[in-house]
């Protein structure tokens, strides 16, 4: 999106038959994390915590940012695996995003926000995201291997779930929306 962010995990074409997708290729859309685009994100993430001293315990200089950038990334990369990847084929879930491309603005963001707590199993049919769920607590438990001490605990488990389940739900309405932006600026610009 906008020819930078990844968009591997999107259904666009709503009217179009959808095939359910097996294991092997829920971990493909796991392998796609490893996007340059993330490397510079966490990049940027890292130097932000690097300056704003946030993770205090890692410290200053080089050694405290390598340990930033490997918390970052490794939190986004459990993330990616337990969500995308093994919650949804133990599940029998399906992690991408199927965009609902038509409605008011109000009822698409509604949709984008409910996909959040409403998944779309293997066979077609929905219930309740139990991948998006287990998956950024597994994350977040994860996470307590290599946090600083006075961050773990179930708060800090708890505080990176939330966080991640809101960039989730802010991803999704981007997703929702982004094929529209994008028809509008190439018609500006063409």
């Amino acid at each position: 999106m906008f020819g930078v962010l990844p968009n591997f995990k999107t259904v666009n074409d709503p009217t179009q038959p959808v095939t359910s997708i097996g294991p092997r290729e829920k971990f493909g859309l796991v392998l796609h994390y490893f996007d340059p685009f993330t490397f510079a994100v966490t990049s940027v993430q890292a130097g932000i915590e690097q300056a704003t001293n946030e993770k205090e315990a890692y410290g200053q200089g080089t050694l405290g940012y390598a340990k930033r950038f490997g918390a970052d990334f490794t939190d986004a990369f459990t993330n990616e695996l337990f969500v995308v990847g093994v919650y949804p084929s133990l599940l029998h879930e399906d992690p991408r995003y199927f965009r609902l491309g038509h409605g008011s603005g109000w009822r698409r963001t509604g949709y984008a926000l409910s996909r959040i707590l409403v998944a779309r199993t293997d066979s077609g049919g929905h219930r309740f995201n139990c991948s998006e769920f287990l998956g950024n607590f597994t994350s977040g438990s994860v996470s307590q291997l290599y946090y600083p001490q006075n961050e773990r605990g179930i708060g800090g488990v708890l505080t990176r779930m939330s966080v991640q389940i809101g960039y989730d739900a802010m991803f999704n309405i981007l997703k929702e929306f982004y094929p529209d932006l994008k028809r509008k600026l190439h018609r500006k610009n063409g």
